[in-house]
């Protein structure tokens, strides 16, 4: 099982980047993946960085299925064992988003609740040092509105919570699905949490 710290700092550029690099299943193998994660006393920070230059972004409203366009996704649950549920954060480039909440996979889950604008998403486009073109999208995540799902929750100092982060695409692209922590299914699905790898709070 993978693991990554999500760092204590207000700067999300001073957390490393670990890599999308699970592709499990029989299909091509998407572009190449990462993403990075800090954390203050009030909110998480998340940035998902893909290189593709031109990704496909149909979607524009929110809670479209974001997931048949270019896609990146963020899936956490803020408990050791996925007791609290999960949360799920999926990305377009234009930036849109589909966010839900489940307690288990078997559950239904619902649309959460919550304004757009604390999220503060953000879509870059840009060139690495070697001149290759990338995507990226920033976003945070309130604390705040994690308790309004889970109002025992409190994320502090050196607290284990579950998650992993996946890129896929469908429609007008080569179909791909990749993950950080590695799923083991017959096929395509990204709601097991039994799957998460560990994120600890530093």
């Amino acid at each position: 099982m993978k693991r990554y710290i999500i760092k204590n700092t207000d700067d999300i550029n001073e957390a490393p980047f670990d890599c999308v690099d699970q592709w499990p299943w029989d299909y091509e193998r998407g572009p190449e993946t990462y993403f990075r994660a800090a954390h203050t006393d009030d909110r998480l920070t998340v940035s998902l960085r893909c290189f593709e230059k031109d990704p496909v972004a149909h979607i524009d409203y929110r809670n479209g299925f974001v997931c048949n366009d270019s896609c990146m996704e963020f899936f956490f649950s803020p408990s050791a064992d996925n007791s609290a549920g999960y949360f799920n954060f999926e990305m377009n480039s234009n930036p849109t988003i589909y966010l839900g909440y489940a307690l288990s996979r078997e559950d239904k889950g619902v649309l959460v609740d919550w304004p757009e604008e604390d999220f503060r998403l953000c879509t870059t486009y840009d060139k690495d040092s070697e001149g290759r073109d990338f995507w990226q999208v920033d976003f945070t995540v309130p604390y705040e509105m994690i308790r309004k799902y889970v109002p025992n929750c409190e994320l502090s100092s050196g607290t284990l919570i579950r998650g992993n982060v996946y890129k896929c695409g469908k429609h007008d692209q080569v179909e791909h699905y990749g993950s950080w922590n590695l799923i083991e299914t017959p096929g395509p699905n990204f709601h097991y949490p039994e799957y998460f790898g560990e994120f600890v709070i530093e």
